[in-house]
């Protein structure tokens, strides 16, 4: 597990261009989350479903929760979100990821 809590996070080169936020110690972003930052990655997940209309004609479709199927290899806009604005903004081009 990471532990974000051992971060320095006004000394790396993470500012939302939103709001301003750095990681700034007791900053607005504590009320919102464990750490300034989140990494965000859009992957593809499905359900197996049935279909059927109710009796005011609208179409339900009723997923199975339990049967997921999730597509983790080839997610897509890798970026990050600031928890004080939730705004998104690129990866600084230096950065690299690694999923452990």
């Amino acid at each position: 597990m990471v532990e974000a809590t051992q971060t320095e996070w006004t000394d790396l080169a993470i500012t939302c261009p939103h709001c301003g936020n750095h990681g700034e110690e007791d900053g607005l972003w504590m009320a919102n989350g464990w750490t300034p930052f989140r990494l965000v990655e859009e992957v593809v997940r499905s359900w197996i479903f049935e279909a059927q209309r109710d009796d005011g004609g609208t179409l339900v479709l009723t997923a199975d929760a339990s049967n997921d199927k999730v597509d983790w290899e080839n997610g897509t806009n890798l970026r990050l979100e600031c928890v004080t604005c939730f705004g998104m903004f690129a990866l600084p081009q230096e950065a690299k990821v690694e999923f452990v």
